[in-house]
């Protein structure tokens, strides 16, 4: 399950069914949240304006028997302890907050199953697939400024497949390599990366020395 971060709030995406929104506050609010049971834990994604102010966006995540994980932007892992975590998304640097079995955090180096040499491939990884077009597509102002929010709409929709083109490529790149550490680990996965940068190099030259010829 992960939950988005984007400039018309926080979306839900993946298992939808173990995330329940509990309400939106404003910072410094005074409000009681409901006893959390051995089986959940909230989650306060706290955005602030440039006063100090801003809001709360609270979450009841529903962990079941098992310990989560919150994994942010791919990269940074955050351990969801005492029933209640909270992450400060006001300076946009975190985008997704992905909740994950907490097992899957404490992977070997090698692991031995498919399904975890898989995982840590992708908790490890710079990108994910379309995650670029995730960034650009926005429809909030569609409504909004009499009509000009609509426009700006139509501008980031033309972004949005712009990005999807790169995220197409990309999306493969990652796939290619992601298929090579799955099979064979972590040095034919750079290996693979490297081949795709030089390709990548030799295509950027081709095409800036075909301009300067032409």
């Amino acid at each position: 399950m992960t939950l988005t971060v984007n400039s018309s709030g926080v979306s839900i995406s993946g298992n939808r069914s173990i995330a329940t929104p509990i309400g939106t506050f404003s910072v410094g609010a005074s409000y009681a949240l409901p006893s959390a049971s051995d089986k959940s834990v909230y989650v306060i994604l706290r955005n602030r304006t440039e006063g100090g102010t801003g809001f709360d966006h609270i979450y009841r995540i529903d962990t079941g028997s098992d310990q989560f994980t919150a994994v942010v932007n791919g990269t940074t892992t955050i351990q969801v302890t005492n029933h209640q975590v909270l992450i400060d998304v006001t300076d946009g640097t975190v985008q997704t907050i992905r909740f994950r079995h907490a097992v899957a955090a404490a992977i070997p180096e090698n692991p031995q199953t498919p399904a975890q040499r898989w995982d840590q491939y992708w908790a490890t990884l710079f990108y994910h697939p379309f995650a670029l077009t995730r960034w650009a597509y926005d429809d909030s102002t569609i409504s909004k400024w009499y009509g000009i929010g609509f426009v700006w709409f139509l501008i980031r929709l033309v972004l949005a497949f712009f990005c999807l083109i790169i995220d197409l490529v990309l999306t493969l790149c990652v796939l290619v390599a992601g298929v090579a550490y799955w099979l064979f680990g972590s040095v034919a996965r750079n290996i693979v990366f490297g081949l795709e940068a030089l390709i990548a190099l030799l295509l950027v030259g081709a095409v800036g020395f075909a301009i300067l010829d032409g």
